[in-house]
């Protein structure tokens, strides 16, 4: 009894851990044997050659460090556990997958030397914002802010303007700080968060960031999703 429920606790099964556990154990092993970030990281002239495995496997090593990859992976553990809950596992790992698969594509076209998991994450926020813009479930408050304020850091990285940057934080954290005080606060910073995060990856994906592209095709991903789930249903 006590291995049975070891084994179905929500933890053990749980796919965002599985993601989060792969990834780290390829990333650490990196950092000891750099050769395996040449291995595996998007290169136009290898994938060329043949090795087709680096249209997905830049999703398990960081080419910029450690601190790009502990970025990655709390952000992956926080919004994934969310997606999760809202989608169940399969749609996740689709959602994963597929915004990562784009945002690889794109990366070949617009960083072709580059490697990391932040594209599988913005897979994952692009089908969270579509759910929380359909207004059929809620997502916790503090989901809702930080998936927001990743799209901003995004934006504030990719334009490298001091000053806009400044001015989006201060919106994000004004109109959150008023929304927090209002009644059905989960459901306003959900449409927030919607709105500025599609539009936020709208506008990275015209500065040719690979985010964006993941972003958007996530939330591609998950209208297909609703709209089976809906004709399923009837």
């Amino acid at each position: 009894m006590a291995y049975k429920a070891i084994r179905n606790h929500p933890l053990i099964c749980s796919c965002t851990i599985l993601i989060v556990f792969i990834t780290s154990l390829v990333t650490i092993a990196q950092f000891f044997y750099p050769e395996l970030l040449h291995l595996l990281r998007r290169n136009p002239e290898k994938l060329a050659s043949g090795e087709w495995w680096r249209l997905i496997t830049p999703l398990l090593v960081h080419s910029d460090g450690w601190t790009q990859y502990v970025f990655n992976i709390v952000c992956i553990t926080i919004i994934g556990f969310e997606t999760e809950r809202l989608y169940g596992k399969l749609n996740f790992l689709f959602l994963y997958f597929i915004g990562g698969f784009t945002g690889e594509i794109a990366g070949y076209l617009w960083e072709p030397y580059g490697a990391g998991a932040s594209v599988g994450l913005c897979g994952l926020l692009g089908g969270l914002f579509v759910l929380l813009l359909s207004r059929t479930h809620l997502s916790k408050p503090f989901v809702s802010i930080l998936s927001l304020y990743i799209i901003v850091g995004l934006i504030s990285f990719t334009l490298a303007n001091v000053y806009i940057s400044i001015g989006l934080f201060a919106l994000v954290a004004i109109l959150t700080a008023f929304i927090m005080k209002q009644a059905h606060a989960e459901k306003l910073l959900g449409f927030l968060s919607s709105i500025g995060g599609l539009i936020g990856g709208l506008v990275l994906f015209l500065y040719h960031d690979i985010h964006g592209a993941a972003i958007l095709s996530g939330a591609f991903t998950a209208c297909i999703l609703l709209f089976i789930q809906t004709k399923t249903r009837h």
